[in-house]
């Protein structure tokens, strides 16, 4: 954790900086390590987050090689980020893949150990005390609307697999990607020029994928579906434009 957190850069004054805490909760299945695998590169590659990242995993492929995903060291990771970020400028993209509970607990746990989950009461106050002002906070779990209200705020846009009564689908141990993870990160964003689009075309392909499954189990039922949901607002989302727009003309030069 210590050389994780120590190989952080500090950001450009001269820039709105993207920083990324991704997170692999559940290590009993490696979709999950898979999936913030494939969002940490992605993001390096296309976003210039390499310097800027912090991966949580818990998988028992990484013990020797990444930090394991604790409720304290996903609160170290967001006080190191804040630290090394201009608050009141720079960009937080939270990432949070794993399973959730109907009281609204993100789960953690590695292999034999039994570790505490993150409710999502707890990553809002997290959040507040870190400080940083600018943030997007995705949660892929079921039942991950119920992280909306207790993070939610004008400077933050907020997407989760699953309305808050409801499951979502994909969390295999042999899946590269759980049915959101794919839809949002590998389908949606290479193609999109905000991640609000992204999640517009990722909700669709969510719905088209579990209607698929309903119809060749033989039965249809609307209450099954996942409902991914976004909260979004105009100052959020006017910064959000500012910054990638700025990616854009960068990119180009």
């Amino acid at each position: 954790m210590d050389e994780a957190i120590g190989s952080l850069k500090a950001g450009d004054p001269e820039t709105i900086d993207l920083y990324m805490l991704a997170v692999g909760g559940d290590g009993s299945q490696e979709v999950f390590r898979r999936e913030v695998e494939f969002v940490s590169n992605q993001f390096s590659q296309r976003f210039g987050t390499e310097g800027c990242t912090l991966t949580l995993v818990n998988s028992r492929t990484t013990v020797d090689s990444l930090p394991m995903a604790t409720l304290t060291s996903i609160d170290e990771s967001l006080q190191a980020i804040s630290q090394k970020m201009n608050r009141d400028q720079d960009i937080l993209f939270l990432y949070l893949t794993s399973h959730g509970s109907q009281d609204h607990e993100f789960a953690l746990g590695q292999q034999s150990m039994s570790l505490p989950g993150l409710q999502a009461s707890r990553l809002g106050e997290m959040l507040r005390d870190s400080k940083i002002r600018w943030k997007v906070v995705v949660v892929s779990a079921c039942y991950a609307g119920g992280f909306i209200d207790p993070v939610k705020d004008s400077r933050t846009l907020v997407i989760t697999a699953a309305r808050h009564d409801r499951r979502s689908f994909g969390c295999a141990d042999e899946n590269d990607f759980t049915y959101f993870g794919r839809a949002f990160f590998k389908d949606a964003l290479p193609g999109s020029s905000s991640f609000q689009e992204a999640f517009a075309k990722a909700e669709k392909l969510v719905r088209e994928r579990e209607l698929a499954d309903q119809q060749s189990a033989g039965e249809v039922d609307t209450e099954e579906f996942s409902l991914p949901q976004m909260v979004n607002s105009d100052s959020i989302a006017k910064y959000l434009d500012n910054w990638w727009t700025k990616q854009i003309t960068q990119s180009a030069n």
